[in-house]
């Protein structure tokens, strides 16, 4: 028999205005500056605060409650104290902003933001993206990922092939041989030959074989140079081509200033509007005769309005916490530079602050922050970690930072070869990692090889 029940159940509901609020905090400077030019234009009850004494209330006669809701509207937004103005704030010297910078993360992360991804895969995905070198690689394991992120290797390795889903094809892939794989599936074609010599016979194709190939797969000698002719078309680097070869300029959203009491942090608000509610259309909302239908239009858009604001504010407030975290939790580096950078994963932060991962994976997205040391991506202070032997461990940069001057000081006439390379490193400074973690680390250094680098010297 069919029987109908009703029955409550509680489920998480995302309202415009949390949306909202949470498309902010990911916004860069420009881009919220961008959305506050829209809301203007959109909004008749926003308007820019020119910084005067407010207007005493109208002189019409109005019912109280109105005077009194309106009154709370206009008083309910106020500029945050938590910051330091903006005549107090020491600057750095504006030769720290050149940097290099490079748009792949950027432009795979914007492809994540459409992709259908939970809330779960998307934080997910956004340590996967973090740990793809420019060239287009996954730079780290996921095993090491998994250990550092907190992240089974299982969930990793789902969104990973969600992520090698996106342009440009082969981007995510662990290895040369999954890079033309993944190029090859996307172009949507079958070549049963082809995937038998790539996909089985890698380790011969990549010695060019081409005998022994033939004499275990049974194909002529033309079929098989023909893969390798195919193969000419895939592109080893698929990240290469979204690295920008210019220097820029960039602004930072945060500062750390070191002064008398330590660290402390300010928020770059220049050029940052403050807006504040129209006393025209709160004048028109007291007046009697205002119709109904234009006080709830204007009740509407005030609602709207205080909801902006406090999204603003609370992106700011948001910005300046997660700063102040990250400063403590990296006071090292700031005090002796980059080979002090600790490993750190949002979670910690998360905790620290008070709020949830995605929260402070959001408000770092697209952000820079001023340091003693130059100004970095804020995502640069979440470096993964290399176990020791003996003490804490150590961020990759710091690692890649160690193999960088060790081959800097190398003798060039005998270059040192990853094995040996490993030898130091844990010789001198008790930190052990696999060769082939030294030539990932190598490759997204953009170091050659010790017998190519012999060849060049």
């Amino acid at each position: 028999m069919l029987e109908l029940k009703q029955t409550q159940k509680l489920s998480p509901v995302l309202t415009q205005q949390l949306q909202q609020a949470i498309k902010l905090l990911q916004l860069s400077r420009l881009e919220l500056m961008d959305a506050i030019e829209l809301e203007l234009q959109e909004n008749p009850i926003l308007e820019l605060e020119e910084r005067e004494p407010k207007d005493e209330a109208p002189e019409e006669e109005a019912p109280t409650a109105d005077k009194d809701e309106v009154a709370e509207w206009l008083d309910r937004y106020s500029p945050s104290e938590d910051y330091v103005p903006q005549e107090e704030r020491e600057r750095p010297d504006y030769e720290n902003m050149l940097r290099k910078t490079t748009n792949l993360r950027d432009h795979l992360r914007f492809q994540a933001g459409l992709a259908e991804l939970d809330q779960g895969e998307r934080i997910i995905a956004e340590w996967i993206i973090e740990n793809i070198d420019d060239n287009g690689y996954l730079a780290f394991p996921l095993s090491e990922l998994s250990e550092v992120s907190g992240f089974a290797a299982e969930e990793l390795e789902a969104v990973l092939h969600k992520i090698q889903k996106l342009d440009p094809p082969g981007v995510g892939a662990r290895d040369l041989q999954e890079c033309i794989m993944l190029q090859y599936e996307a172009r949507g074609r079958r070549d049963p030959i082809f995937e038998e010599v790539v996909g089985s016979h890698f380790d011969l194709f990549q010695k060019a074989n081409v005998k022994e190939i033939v004499k275990q797969t049974g194909y002529s000698l033309e079929t098989v140079k023909e893969v390798f002719e195919k193969v000419k078309e895939y592109d080893p680097k698929p990240g290469r081509n979204f690295s920008d070869d210019f220097t820029s300029y960039v602004s930072p959203d945060v500062y750390v200033v070191k002064t008398e009491n330590g660290f402390e942090v300010f928020l770059n608000d220049d050029d940052l509007p403050e807006l504040k509610m129209n006393r025209y259309y709160v004048d028109l909302y007291l007046n009697k005769a205002t119709s109904q239908s234009t006080k709830n239009y204007i009740k509407k858009k005030v609602t709207q309005a205080e909801w902006f604001m406090k999204s603003i504010q609370q992106r700011q407030k948001t910005l300046y916490l997660v700063s102040k975290s990250i400063v403590a939790f990296q006071m090292e580096f700031l005090e002796k530079g980059l080979r002090f950078l600790r490993p750190l994963i949002l979670k910690d932060v998360a905790q620290d602050v008070g709020v949830h991962e995605s929260t402070v994976s959001r408000i770092t997205t697209s952000k820079y922050m001023s340091t003693p040391h130059g100004v970095y991506e804020m995502k640069f202070f979440f470096p993964t970690g290399i176990n020791k032997e003996e003490g804490r461990p150590l961020s990759t940069n710091v690692v890649m930072d160690l193999i960088s001057e060790m081959i800097k000081q190398e003798d060039k006439r005998t270059p040192l070869t990853d094995d040996e390379i490993v030898s130091l490193l844990r010789e001198r400074h008790t930190i052990k990692i696999a060769r082939r973690t030294v030539a990932k680390y190598r490759d997204t250094l953009n170091i050659s090889s010790s017998r190519e680098r012999g060849i060049l010297d």
